[in-house]
């Protein structure tokens, strides 16, 4: 148990604190200053304020991504970092070292979203407490706690537009962007712009709601710059796996995208050329979808490192890499 019963996963580290940072989703733009400039390798630790940490009511949220939900202070962001030497051509490794939820969980349906918007409607808010290590939901159904980020990202040039995923990471809401996983995402402006947002205490992959438990986090993360290194589409190296990211206007365009995503890195890097890469990753591939509907939608195949291994690969890029 952390602090303040915050619940503490991952070792003790060290990281530089970041103050908090007052903007959301919606605000933020290559011109936004930074909240602090760092070096490639550096630790940085800073407070993720929850989805709905300013929502006074949950009846008050218009439906997302809705003109009417523009400007809502929907999903608080912290950040955006520079890092010192970043220029678009380069990349940047996000590793999460350490995450502190603290008590604050709720879960929510918002007004016509989700899976099942035509019948659930009506917006409807419950706390979930975290505590014991875990969350509980309506404060009596215990869940296991699996602290994530919906939302790791650069900065694309056009700024970014609220709750949408793209090659520079933003909302995709995949649920193994936690602890322990680290995230390779493209530099796309100068000093990269490197910010977070949406915690979670515990999520699903799909969240037919459109929520988890979403709280506050205070989270520790290293971000490493990688010198003229090219990434198209976020990777996201998680235990013994490698997962393809892939994003587009539906699940149809988003799973075809990380596949193709994943065929094309397994042809680039590894003994086996194209035909050979889509027959063996869909043997072992798994696809999951992130997240909930909504116009730009988030998909990733999971590759096992030990396949990658066996094909020749050298193992993904690191900053000597």
């Amino acid at each position: 148990m952390g602090p303040g019963g915050r619940l503490s996963f991952s070792g003790c580290v060290r990281a530089r604190e970041i103050a908090m940072s007052s903007g959301y989703l919606f605000s933020v733009t290559p011109d936004t200053p930074p909240v602090e400039s760092i070096d490639s390798g550096a630790d940085v630790s800073l407070v993720v304020r929850g989805a709905f940490a300013d929502v006074e009511d949950i009846r008050s949220v218009p439906t997302p991504f809705t003109p009417a939900c523009d400007g809502h202070p929907l999903a608080p962001v912290s950040g955006p970092i520079k890092v010192n030497g970043a220029a678009p051509g380069d990349a940047v490794l996000i590793d999460i070292l350490k995450m502190d939820v603290h008590e604050d969980g709720m879960t929510a349906i918002l007004r016509d979203f989700g899976v099942l918007r035509q019948e659930f409607g009506d917006p409807k808010l419950l706390h979930c407490p975290v505590r014991d290590g875990k969350a509980w939901f309506a404060d009596r159904i215990p869940v296991p706690l699996n602290p994530n980020l919906g939302t790791v990202s650069t900065m694309p040039p056009e700024g970014y537009k609220p709750s949408y995923a793209g090659p520079y990471g933003g909302d995709f809401d995949q649920k193994d962007a936690g602890v322990g996983s680290r995230i390779h995402l493209p530099v796309m402006v100068p000093g990269a712009m490197v910010f977070f947002a949406d915690p979670h205490a515990a999520i699903s992959d799909g969240i037919i709601t459109g929520t988890g438990v979403e709280c506050t986090a205070t989270v520790t993360a290293r971000i490493t710059l990688v010198k003229d290194h090219q990434v198209e589409h976020p990777i996201i190296e998680y235990g013994d796996s490698i997962q393809f990211v892939g994003t587009g206007p539906s699940v149809e365009a988003a799973t075809e995208a990380a596949a193709e995503h994943a065929v094309a890195y397994v042809a680039a890097n590894t003994d086996l050329d194209r035909e050979e890469a889509y027959m063996l990753l869909s043997i072992v591939g798994e696809l999951r979808i992130g997240t909930s509907p909504r116009p730009i939608m988030a998909a990733r195949l999971i590759v096992p490192r030990e396949t990658l291994m066996n094909t020749g690969w050298s193992g993904p890029v690191t900053a000597a890499g």
